[in-house]
């Protein structure tokens, strides 16, 4: 049984939608979050009928969380499941969430709960479910130099025995989701079509953010 195509085929066109400010979710990845808002807490609960499905989108413009319910969000989200549940009692949920695959909102409401909802279409990200299974790819070992040193240059401790052991997909995910980008460049990167074209971009970052940083430093 292809559990991975069943996935696809149970991901609900009616999901709910839980806008995060400069976060992304990327398919096979995990989040771990803290819901304690009602109208947030509403949804985790109704997921549990709808397949403990909801959607990672981000809003447009910078904004606190939770995010106004009036904000506009970009279009490309990520549908997740509910991957592990705690109710430790105090009013807040631990939640941690599965990425599956992205889908492209065709249309908004707000449900009688609070919480946002979205017509979705999976189409253009079916091949999202089909985990490559390359454990190199163009670019890795410059990748890797480039973010050793963009890290380095932010103090940001990282375990490199878990990168030198991630497939290739695995770590440009990671990356995406865990370095200190824009907003608009998260969401880009989620936009594209695979890890190569995002490893690409992500190169590009890297480069650009340590010229910068290489700049800065210039004495006059």
């Amino acid at each position: 049984m292809n559990t991975e195509h069943n996935q696809t085929a149970s991901a609900p066109d009616q999901i709910a939608l839980f806008p995060l400010s400069g976060v992304v979710l990327m398919p096979f990845a995990h989040i771990p979050l803290n819901v304690f808002e009602d109208r947030y807490i509403n949804m985790v609960n109704d997921s549990f009928s709808n397949g403990h499905y909801m959607g990672i989108v981000q809003p447009k413009v910078d904004a606190k969380d939770p995010v106004p319910a009036d904000t506009e969000i970009y279009k490309i989200g990520t549908v997740a499941r509910i991957f592990s549940f705690f109710d430790p009692g105090e009013g807040a949920y631990q939640i941690t969430l599965q990425g599956v695959m992205r889908f492209k909102i065709t249309a908004t409401d707000i449900s009688p709960r609070g919480y946002r909802t979205a017509t979705v279409d999976y189409g253009p990200y079916v091949e999202d479910v089909l985990q490559t299974t390359e454990e190199d790819g163009p670019g890795r070992t410059q990748l890797v130099e480039l973010m050793h040193n963009y890290l380095n240059s932010r103090e940001i401790d990282v375990d490199w025995e878990a990168v030198n052991g991630a497939s290739y997909a695995a770590l440009v995910s990671s990356l995406i989701m865990t370095c200190p980008f824009s907003s608009g460049e998260k969401q880009a990167l989620l936009e594209m079509t695979d890890p190569t074209e995002r490893a690409r971009m992500l190169i590009q970052l890297f480069h650009m953010s340590l010229s910068t940083d290489q700049g800065s430093t210039v004495k006059h």
